[in-house]
């Protein structure tokens, strides 16, 4: 996240390619039955704003991963031309345990990612949800694990990964030259992000309660506060979103609420962050 402003021009027109992404997007999954339902700022935008949230500068949606999965398989055949659909299984060097729909042509690189070598490109974001234990201290040794392979994942491939805003100091230095000894490690011993990725699908998708009912996106650090259940959640309900509409989940005020509160009033303007692009290239648009 970032504390720092587009000018409004910029703002709109990157929304308005963002919208375009999600458009694809749902036909995609209309026209495979797929279901999808919106997450974080998206999800907020549309039921306070009917759209996105002013200063929002992404899209976020999430699959259960049996319909992520058929959806990673069918979308190139259907839009291949137009966007990349990256994954760890379709880019070797992506860091990340979500898939993305990038727009071929077009630049965004974050601040937090211009040490990546993938392509970065204007995206929405697709988070698999996996299916999850009934036991919450079976669910968070999960979650921990998963959570903690993730991070070896990124090692494998950025040895320099941005901190967060609030490690400075000492504190900064020590961690920046632990993350680069531990990518140092990996490499001398073979830890390669395809070993990471297949442990962390391992864990992600191999409940110990196969008749659980609860779900979670095991790659969001705080994922216990948007578990669904798939007979509460489904059939998802359209909200209105720009000249569009979104999918979500049914009992939305139950899933939003222990991650973002009273997300119906406007947070303080100290409080309202993006995802600021150092660089845009809109292409040939």
């Amino acid at each position: 996240m970032s504390d720092k402003e587009y000018d409004q021009e910029t703002l709109k027109k990157l929304q308005q390619v963002e919208l375009e992404i999600l458009k694809d997007f749902i036909s995609i999954c209309n026209k495979y039955n797929l279901p999808y339902f919106a997450t974080g700022g998206t999800a907020i935008g549309a039921l306070r704003h009917q759209g996105f949230i002013p200063w929002d500068d992404d899209v976020d949606v999430c699959m259960l991963r049996k319909d992520y999965d058929t959806f990673m398989e069918v979308a190139p055949k259907e839009m291949g031309d137009k966007y990349i659909f990256m994954t760890t299984e379709t880019e070797p060097r992506y860091p990340l345990m979500f898939g993305k729909m990038v727009k071929k042509g077009t630049r965004f690189i974050e601040d937090a990612y211009q040490q990546a070598n993938y392509p970065l490109g204007i995206y929405i974001d697709i988070f698999p949800y996996d299916q999850t234990s009934e036991d919450e201290s079976l669910r968070k040794k999960w979650q921990k694990k998963t959570w903690h392979i993730g991070r070896m994942h990124v090692l494998t491939l950025i040895p320099n990964p941005k901190l967060p805003d609030s490690v400075t100091g000492i504190k900064a230095f020590i961690a920046n030259t632990g993350c680069r000894m531990i990518h140092l490690l990996f490499k001398l011993f073979g830890m390669t992000p395809a070993k990471t990725n297949r442990k962390y699908l391992k864990w992600a998708t191999s409940c110990p309660e196969p008749d659980s009912d609860l779900y979670i996106d095991y790659s969001y650090i705080t994922g216990e506060n948007l578990m669904i259940r798939t007979k509460d959640a489904f059939p998802v309900v359209e909200v209105p979103f720009e000249d569009t509409t979104v999918s979500m989940v049914r009992n939305y005020d139950e899933f939003l609420r222990p991650e973002y509160g009273d997300y119906m009033q406007l947070p303080p303007e100290d409080q309202r962050h993006n995802h600021y692009a150092a660089f845009i290239d809109f292409g040939e648009e």
